[in-house]
């Protein structure tokens, strides 16, 4: 009890000095319990009035803005969107194109062949619907060979849908289970095809019938001139004759205008089948000079690789620049353009799998470009004499 009361006595006289000495003096013993009571209230509540002193509650800061929580039932990120290819293309034939060393077939249609009945026509038809402009092509499925199966537009036109429309392809399936955009685009191309099939185009042209057998010789009609009529057209006469001198008139500066411009759309016909076949040429001279490489070859082995990297044909970038400029040239000329750099293309894609092909397998496909490029100089020597 002594030690309780020694203590707190020392704590007071620290703390408040004389009160420790007014409870602890002589004579105070009876109000030691008392004294204790008072300085032990003290002790506890000196911190926390010193601490209220020390830091006003005006002074605290604000806490801080609950942090809004996103709903349970918010709509998830948007998915990742499909591959794109974006260029502008080489026509191979009438559902395929070559975009840089990508090939791209269209999505839902299928052409014929560039070597079967109207496979230039619809290869022909493919490049008069994109006329040298950028696609953009939309991947939705790839074949083993790494082929793009895609949705291809130019300018916001379906080149699919398009093609339907001309009657150079039909609508081809193969999947499985569609998805909603494949279900759209074929309802779409079901409806194009079968346009071209009620109007009879492309594929679907009905075969020409012959000649019908010549109708017997119909009565002469009686004769509708009479007096008064010759009456009044010799009234009429002189007006009819200035009539008809200013329709001559007219018709002579139209035919003149007419004749311009159509020959001045000959020399740029005259200018494009020179410039293309200078190329057709060109590439003809260099496939026949590696059949004579090739030749020197064992016919059942690959090509080696060293001499592989030297047979490549020179570019078709005077075809590629004007490709949408052949429909000025005549038809038979602009189908044999095409057969022509379809082989063109053709070996470029035999060279790069030519490591696995026999060395007869490729001199073949050289012996058919240089007879391809042979009839395409011979027609279009004729157009230029």
């Amino acid at each position: 009890m002594r030690l309780l009361q020694n203590l707190l006595r020392n704590a007071a006289l620290r703390r408040s000095g004389g009160t420790t000495a007014q409870c602890g003096g002589a004579g105070a013993r009876p109000l030691v319990s008392a004294c204790a009571a008072a300085l032990l209230a003290s002790l506890v509540l000196a911190p926390a009035a010193g601490a209220k002193q020390q830091k006003p509650l005006g002074d605290e800061p604000a806490p801080p803005k609950a942090v809004p929580v996103q709903a349970v039932d918010a709509a998830p990120l948007l998915p990742v969107g499909a591959t794109t290819t974006e260029g502008t293309p080489v026509v191979v034939n009438g559902d395929t194109l070559q975009i840089g060393d990508k090939t791209v077939r269209l999505y839902g249609i299928a052409a014929p062949d560039i070597r079967a009945e109207h496979g230039a026509d619809a290869r022909l038809a493919l490049d008069q619907l994109i006329a040298q402009r950028r696609i953009q092509c939309t991947e939705l499925d790839r074949t083993k060979d790494s082929v793009v199966i895609a949705s291809c537009k130019a300018d916001d036109a379906d080149l699919g849908e398009q093609m339907l429309l001309t009657g150079y392809a039909a609508v081809y399936r193969s999947q499985i289970n569609p998805t909603q955009q494949e279900l759209d685009l074929a309802k779409r191309y079901d409806i194009a095809e079968a346009k071209a099939r009620v109007q009879h185009i492309g594929l679907w042209a009905l075969p020409t019938k012959p000649d019908a057998a010549a109708e017997a010789p119909k009565p002469l009609p009686e004769p509708w001139i009479t007096r008064p009529m010759i009456q009044s057209w010799i009234v009429a006469a002189p007006i009819l004759l200035i009539a008809l001198l200013a329709m001559a008139l007219y018709a002579r500066a139209r035919g003149r205008q007419g004749r311009e411009e159509r020959r001045q759309l000959r020399l740029n016909s005259t200018s494009l089948l020179a410039q293309i076949l200078a190329e057709v040429l060109t590439i003809r001279e260099a496939a026949a000079e590696q059949i004579g490489h090739i030749a020197s070859l064992p016919a059942e082995n690959p090509v080696p690789a060293a001499q592989l990297a030297l047979m490549g044909l020179p570019p078709a970038l005077i075809y590629a620049a004007n490709a949408g400029q052949l429909y000025r040239l005549p038809r038979d000329t602009g189908v044999d353009l095409v057969q022509f750099y379809a082989a063109h293309t053709g070996i470029g894609m035999m060279l790069r799998q030519a490591a696995h092909l026999r060395a007869d397998n490729l001199r073949h496909a050289y012996i058919k470009i240089v007879e391809a490029a042979d009839l395409v100089l011979d027609r279009g020597q004729k157009q230029l004499d």
